[in-house]
């Protein structure tokens, strides 16, 4: 796939999609919630360690948001990619997102609603 190159807070990112951090979203690994410090279609950066998990990990994740009054989730697998200890951070990347997935995330970036 192709990547693409933008700066973002005076750093330069190689990513197949752009990160948002306007838009926070809540993600349960474990049983414990932790807020997104930026994510994308791709993945999603939270702070926090999750807990006796390390890089390579997969774990089952629920990532969940509202935007414009409607509350969207995905319940999806994602392998964590970065521990930062130092930053109190945790990057993880979505394995496998199905096409409702990829909508409810694509209505999320956009405010547009979903039909039922």
């Amino acid at each position: 796939m192709r990547r693409i190159s933008f700066s973002s807070a005076g750093t330069r990112n190689h990513r197949r999609d752009r990160r948002l951090t306007l838009l926070q979203l809540v993600l349960e690994a474990d049983g414990i919630e932790y807020n997104s410090c930026d994510w994308g279609l791709g993945g999603i950066r939270i702070e926090g360690l999750i807990p006796d998990r390390k890089e390579e990990d997969s774990l089952r994740i629920l990532v969940s948001g509202e935007r414009k009054g409607q509350h969207l989730s995905i319940d999806v697998m994602a392998t964590i990619v970065r521990v930062d200890k130092a930053m109190n951070e945790t990057a993880l990347r979505f394995d496998d997102l199905s096409a409702e997935d990829l909508d409810v995330l694509e209505a999320l970036i956009t405010g547009r609603r979903i039909s039922a």
